[in-house]
């Protein structure tokens, strides 16, 4: 057996050809006997799942292959498979998990840095096109089919931008974090938990031709046909599964004189000599890199691999854990012998039989305006004797029973009978309320699952800030939804993280967990008054309607607002060329600053909306962090829209008390006449039911 401390001496010789020679060796997984049983499970596993459940396992091959039935027996199935594991997704990824970032000191700059990791944290949930949550899914579906899943946190290398040379030196990039397929992971065999093991590596089929173009080499020799068919396996019989179930495709997806060469990625924990740890990257002979540091920085008082392990359960004295499909297999294939044998019979014995002992013919028969058909038959050369007609032998009551038996002892292992996971309800007169409660009885037994899930979705988002904190170096800006489905605008770089990496998870709401649930306690709590006047706030309305799964519904004051937050998103980006601004150096004739800056749409504003959106963006600690030039540009923005307010009340308050003073009935006095559609309207009346409060 090959140890660490080997791959320590080779280093100081330099020799990649032994170096990756024994990282081949390393990775050899028929050294481990327990890795090609669970490796064979998850073959069988997945041609389940994928609805090709006529498999059989070849001892002498050692690998399974479809079973070929006879052309006359048909291949019905009822995949309850899929059916859990879409339970199993559901259970996971329902859950809204908000990251928090805690700070490292209860000083004011950490508490800020705090807040801005964990806004960095879910924008990187939404970057590319929501990536992040297309891998969690994947995640879920090898939990359930192989019983451990893997994510794996890394600075994205095929983009270009980032690499890590021999001096393990680290380029600006993109943090990816995708689901790794359990097949390709490698480890130590020490240890019970990943953080434990010594090393851990991944390896992946990819062609030659990828590889001497991206790390401009030249990769000689022959591959290694013994590995590569391990995986090869598993992709022959997946491109081979016919939607007809039983009959093969003529033509095979996967390509076999495809040239493929295995990239194997290592990483090796930190050690006496090698403090920082490290990281190899070979394919065939070749060291294609070899940095003596791990790819996520390694701390005094901590270090991370890449790779984060999900469990379905724990087994004592192994790393693996059993898959939860194993144990669906046998009643799944009672379902199917079930439905073959019910296909047969309908085929054969259960048929309607004619025993006739002439010859007999159908006619077409019409009386009182119907058609019908009608037996006929000659009962002299039938020598008086008449057809006989047996309905067919049905299956006895126990054939359907024990297919019922086998759906439900299926759903009571997924923990789902009523399939509330999979969001149907047990009946239509169900309130939202009962929903939510026979939910949680659902998820009750799986409370350690989604904890032991959490957990480790944790460590995920911990990786991830640590990567940000050394390879955004540059400044950027991140879009963050905030409240009322506002767009908040943040910059930031790796040092404004202020090295705040502690992050936990937290369930962005207790109350309920289904839209019915949310939408009758929302009701429920406006009925008693709880949040006030809704309908004289229009951005408690607006949050109102959106949970209420109205969001298309929109307000006069949405304009205003899109456009006050399009100004402070302006200012922050060091673009505020069309702000309106007034000089309080110059004052005019009437009194009020002079223009300094002319924004033709300032007069259609309505302001006390605008100051008040610029007036809590400039509380937050985004706006500190802005240069002075530019906090000196908002602040003078805001003060005209509150100069502008003044003028506007103290004209309104003169307006009114001359109307005091004027007797009724005579001109002037305190009838008021209605203003015609080309006089001037006082903007405060039609803004006041728009808008409740008017800022500092």
């Amino acid at each position: 057996m090959i140890l660490i401390k080997d791959l320590e001496k080779l280093t100081a010789k330099k020799d990649d050809k032994q170096i990756a020679g024994m990282i081949e060796q390393l990775f050899d997984v028929q050294q481990d006997i327990t890795r090609i049983i669970l490796d064979r499970i998850t073959y069988r596993n997945i041609l389940y799942y994928i609805g090709e459940q006529y498999v059989e396992f070849v001892k002498s091959a050692g690998t399974f292959r479809r079973r070929l039935l006879p052309a006359y027996i048909p291949t019905p199935y009822s995949n309850q498979i899929k059916d859990y594991i879409r339970s199993l997704k559901a259970m996971l990824l329902n859950q809204k998990l908000i990251p928090k970032v805690s700070p490292n000191t209860t000083e004011p700059e950490d508490r800020q840095a705090a807040d801005l990791g964990g806004k960095l944290l879910e924008w990187m949930d939404t970057i590319n096109e929501g990536e992040f949550s297309d891998e969690k899914e994947k995640l879920a579906v090898w939990v359930g089919l192989s019983g451990t899943g893997f994510l794996r946190t890394y600075p994205d290398m095929d983009s270009g931008k980032w690499f890590m040379g021999k001096e393990g030196l680290m380029k600006t990039g993109e943090v990816i974090t995708r689901a790794i397929v359990p097949l390709s992971v490698r480890f130590d065999y020490s240890g019970a938990t990943l953080k434990q093991k010594r090393w851990v590596g991944v390896q992946t089929l990819v062609p030659r031709e990828y590889v001497e173009d991206m790390f401009k080499v030249k990769i000689s020799g022959p591959s290694s046909p013994d590995v590569i068919d391990y995986e090869r396996k598993l992709m022959k019989l997946v491109s081979q599964v016919s939607p007809w179930k039983g009959a093969g495709l003529e033509t095979q997806v996967y390509q076999e004189d495809q040239d493929w060469v295995l990239l194997r990625e290592m990483e090796l924990r930190p050690t006496p000599k090698y403090s920082k740890g490290r990281y190899i990257l070979a394919c065939h002979q070749e060291v294609l890199i070899d940095a003596n540091r791990m790819p996520i920085k390694v701390k005094e008082d901590d270090w991370h691999y890449t790779l984060t392990d999900f469990h379905a359960d724990y087994v004592p004295g192994r790393f693996w854990s059993d898959a939860p499909v194993n144990d669906l297999i046998s009643p799944q294939n009672g379902i199917n012998e079930i439905l073959q044998l019910l296909a047969l019979n309908r085929k054969g014995l259960g048929r309607p039989r004619i025993i006739s002992p002439g010859d007999i013919k159908l006619e077409s028969i019409q009386e009182g305006g119907h058609a019908f058909l009608a037996l006929k038959y000659d009962a002299l050369l039938a020598g008086g004797q008449k057809p006989e007609m047996s309905p067919g032998i049905s299956l006895p009551p126990q054939t359907l029973a024990e297919f019922e038996l086998h759906k439900a002892s299926i759903q009571d292992a997924s923990g789902d009978p009523k399939s509330i996971l999979k969001g149907k309800p047990p009946s239509a007169s169900s309130s939202g309320v009962q929903v939510d409660i026979l939910r949680e009885t659902a998820e009750r037994g799986h409370y350690p699952d989604l904890e032991r899930y959490n957990r480790s979705m944790a460590r995920v988002y911990k990786k991830r800030l640590l990567l940000a904190s050394e390879i955004y170096s540059e400044k950027r800006q991140i879009k963050i939804m905030g409240r009322g489905h506002a767009m908040d605008i943040v910059s930031f770089k790796a040092a404004n993280l202020r090295d705040n990496t502690d992050v936990r998870l937290e369930l962005d709401s207790g109350l309920s967990t289904t839209k019915a649930g949310q939408t009758q306690l929302l009701m429920q709590l406006a009925e008693k008054g709880l949040f006030g006047p809704v309908e004289a706030n229009p951005e408690l309305r607006e949050e109102f309607l959106d949970r209420l799964g109205l969001s298309g519904s929109t307000s006069q004051a949405n304009v205003d607002i899109e456009r006050a937050e399009t100004e402070n998103a302006a200012v922050s980006s060091g673009k505020p060329q069309n702000l309106f601004l007034m000089d309080p150096d110059k004052i005019g004739e009437d009194g009020t600053p002079e223009v300094a800056n002319l924004d033709p749409l300032f007069k259609y504003d309505n302001h006390p909306i605008h100051y008040e959106i610029h007036r809590r963006f400039i509380l937050t600690s985004t706006f500190a962090e802005l240069p002075q030039q530019a906090q000196i540009i908002l602040l003078a923005h805001a003060d005209a829209h509150e100069t502008v307010m003044q003028t506007m009340m103290a004209a309104q308050a003169s307006v009114v008390q001359g109307e005091e003073g004027q007797p009724q009935g005579k001109p002037g006095g305190g009838e008021k006449k209605p203003k015609g559609p080309g006089e001037n309207i006082n903007p405060m009346e039609t803004q006041e039911s728009e808008f409740t409060g008017q800022g500092g």
